[in-house]
């Protein structure tokens, strides 16, 4: 009220003075609470990468990665865990033997050439039971005469 009153009273001077005081209260509040929000996203960023760095389930050595444990399932569908397996770090390479060896551009076609066989089924299985799913959804939607 003390600067509304200054106004009346034709004291412009002491209450811009008011003013500019109170601004920069609010001002430097406002600082410090934006200070303190950044300084949280940057420690939670910290973490999350402490986090990624800490997967000690894989072991960074050279070009060649040891990893420890995996949880698989096997032709039988039997579970079954598979231990210190090495895989090559660096895409596109493998190991054979001790070395680390690129991936002949013939194995990788070969490789692609039966993927595409295998999936090509599994794609019209798929799409089969979309367009199935689809078409009980719209049934049963006519049904209580959405459409």
């Amino acid at each position: 009220m003390r600067f509304v009153d200054l106004i009346l009273s034709n004291k412009l001077d002491e209450a811009k003075d008011i003013l500019r005081s109170r601004l920069s209260e609010i001002v430097s509040k406002r600082l410090q609470e934006a200070k303190r929000y950044v300084a949280e996203d940057m420690l939670e960023e910290v973490e999350e990468l402490d986090e990624v760095k800490r997967n000690t389930n894989i072991i960074k050595m050279g070009r060649i990665n040891k990893i420890r444990r995996r949880v698989r399932r096997n032709a039988k569908g039997k579970i079954i865990v598979q231990k210190n397996v090495r895989k090559s770090g660096i895409k596109g390479y493998r190991i054979s033997g001790n070395t680390v060896r690129r991936i002949p551009a013939t194995a990788r076609l070969k490789k692609a050439r039966l993927l595409k066989r295998s999936w090509k089924t599994t794609r019209r299985a798929k799409l089969r039971r979309a367009l199935l799913k689809r078409k009980m959804s719209m049934r049963r939607r006519s049904s209580l005469g959405l459409r």
